[in-house]
């Protein structure tokens, strides 16, 4: 399969340029030099034909013979030196030109000796072209009234091609030798303006396979867009590279817990003396299981999570629609342990359903979980000219001042809810799903005690 060339493209294609606009000036040239050419052997044959009558004494004997003008007997035989184009006799080119004088009754009074008779008898005054055999005679016709007579001069086509073609020639040679400098030039100025794309080739295969920094090559602007995309490109790559690496990283810390806590209960349903004893291991074996299986879940969801840019499933939702939705997901036992207070109105805002739904659910899971049984959670929405503000608060201990920065961070627990069962990942999968909507969520603790979590969404 061929590659294509910058390089061989904008010389192919330049010096292409260059051949054509050297040949329409070329050509534009040969036009004007057979125009003008015509105009000054035109004016010739004319100045020549008025010379003749002018001069021109006819006899006054009606009767008289012809008057036979000789001319060289040279033969045209095509391109000769200019030694052998003439001679003692005359110029080969004599058979070319001529002229024929006649009385106004038509007897032809005087004439070139031409090797090829040709009848003017009859033409009117002006200039002709006739067609004789296989030449092309050009012919002026003059009628000098005073003395009677026609004078009719002519020259035959070859001799204004055969001059043109010379000229033209004359020309063409200058600019077929002008256009090998130009070519190299050209080659020249491509090669220094390529140069810059040959050096960032040249950079970036220098790079370490593991260096995803962003390139600094200095290009022309023509091609920065290029540099800036392949850095965005890189930045991408980087943002992956290091979510698989985290991932990685926070899959084998949190599952080795509850695969140690699975082998260790195995190895106690094998050395079980009793039943009942087989039973609570077993019954560890799948809590820890079911903690694994929840824990898989939310790596999965925040991988995922991570790999999102936006969302195109935006609709419009009204907000105690999702509400009702998220306690329907909570354990219904532990729901009714507690007084709700909610207010929400009617309204709405345009999100994706399911991952708000998830926000809502584990932001009052964790309500309920860090706060007394028959206390107040309240779930209230606000508007403003161009944004909805939900806020969960509950009536728990809170969190210390100095830590409420930390809620977000992966696996990040407070030592006094280490009994409290969870892997410290559903307020990360919560902050990272508002980032999601171009939102922000921010903790603050509640007067006298309890959290409060604010979610400020765009309509």
């Amino acid at each position: 399969m061929s590659l294509w060339s910058l390089r061989r493209s904008l010389v192919v294609g330049i010096n292409l340029a260059v051949v054509t606009v050297l040949a329409v000036t070329a050509w534009a040239s040969y036009r004007d030099i057979l125009h003008e050419l015509d105009e000054v052997f035109d004016a010739q044959l004319a100045q020549t034909a008025k010379s003749l009558a002018t001069f021109y004494a006819p006899a006054k004997n009606k009767l008289s013979v012809t008057q036979i003008i000789p001319i060289s007997q040279y033969d045209d035989t095509g391109e000769d030196s200019y030694a052998e184009e003439k001679g003692p006799s005359g110029h080969k080119y004599e058979s070319k030109i001529g002229y024929q004088i006649y009385n106004v009754d038509g007897n032809l009074l005087a004439s070139t000796n031409q090797a090829q008779s040709l009848n003017l008898k009859g033409l009117e005054a002006g200039y002709h072209t006739l067609k004789s055999d296989k030449n092309t005679w050009f012919i002026f016709s003059y009628f000098e009234e005073s003395k009677g007579i026609w004078v009719h001069t002519f020259q035959r086509q070859d001799v204004r091609g055969e001059l043109s073609g010379y000229l033209a020639s004359e020309q063409l040679y200058p600019l077929l030798l002008m256009w090998v400098p130009i070519s190299l030039l050209i080659l020249l100025i491509v090669y220094i303006v390529l140069k810059p794309v040959k050096r960032f080739a040249a950079d970036l295969r220098a790079r370490e396979l593991n260096n995803l920094s962003p390139v600094e090559s200095e290009l022309p602007n023509e091609l920065v867009p290029i540099r800036q995309a392949l850095n965005r490109l890189l930045h991408q790559i980087k943002m992956f590279s290091e979510r698989e690496k985290r991932f990685v990283a926070d899959a084998s810390h949190e599952l080795r817990t509850p695969l140690s806590a699975i082998q260790v209960h195995a190895e106690n349903v094998i050395s079980a003396d009793s039943l009942d004893d087989a039973k609570h291991s077993g019954r560890s074996i799948f809590n820890s299981v079911e903690r694994m299986s929840r824990l898989v879940n939310q790596l999965l969801l925040l991988n995922r999570l991570d790999s999102l840019n936006f969302t195109e499933k935006f609709e419009e939702v009204e907000i105690s629609k999702l509400v009702s939705l998220a306690l329907n997901h909570l354990p219904i036992n532990k729901v009714e342990n507690h007084q709700w207070h909610i207010d929400v109105s009617s309204i709405r805002i345009i999100c994706d359903e399911t991952l708000i739904v998830s926000v809502l659910t584990n932001l009052l899971s964790n309500a309920m979980k860090f706060s007394p049984k028959g206390s107040k959670i309240q779930v209230v929405a606000l508007e403003t000219a161009n944004r909805v503000i939900i806020k969960v608060a509950d009536e728990g201990k809170g969190v210390p001042k100095e830590t409420l920065e930390r809620l977000g961070e992966r696996f990040y627990r407070l030592q006094e809810h280490s009994a409290v069962s969870g892997a410290g990942l559903g307020l990360s999968i919560t902050q990272k799903i508002v980032q999601l909507h171009h939102g922000k969520i921010s903790f603050n603790n509640s007067h006298p005690t309890g959290l409060e979590v604010h979610i400020e969404l765009p309509k």
